[in-house]
């Protein structure tokens, strides 16, 4: 596990699945590690809660993360921790990174 940053947002990870993650507010991002091209992690999904783990591990855009990592990557996740920050500001982070990275699931 080390940083990543991506835009203005530093998040822990990568992880190899929500299971890693703890049950605390902030912010998750689904990452396709694209293993056909360069190994880059790619943000394929973006979403906030209250409990990032339960939100990771029973999400219901799945399908579409494997979908969207053309069944030859290897899905990661990363989080950005954050018990300050209101849902209303976490849901801002989530719609910069979108706009960012022009997330293609939800």
């Amino acid at each position: 596990m080390g940083n990543l940053q991506f835009g203005k947002f530093m998040f822990q990870g990568p992880f190899d699945g929500a299971r890693f993650l703890y049950q605390k507010p902030g912010v998750v991002l689904i990452l396709c590690k694209d293993v056909r091209e360069d190994a880059r992690y790619y943000v394929i999904d973006v979403d906030e809660s209250e409990d990032v783990r339960t939100l990771a591990m029973n999400h219901p855009r799945q399908v579409d993360w494997v979908k969207n990592c053309h069944g030859v990557g290897t899905l990661a996740v990363a989080v950005m921790y954050n018990e300050i920050m209101a849902k209303e500001e976490r849901q801002k982070a989530c719609k910069y990174i979108r706009e960012l990275y022009d997330v293609p699931c939800g």
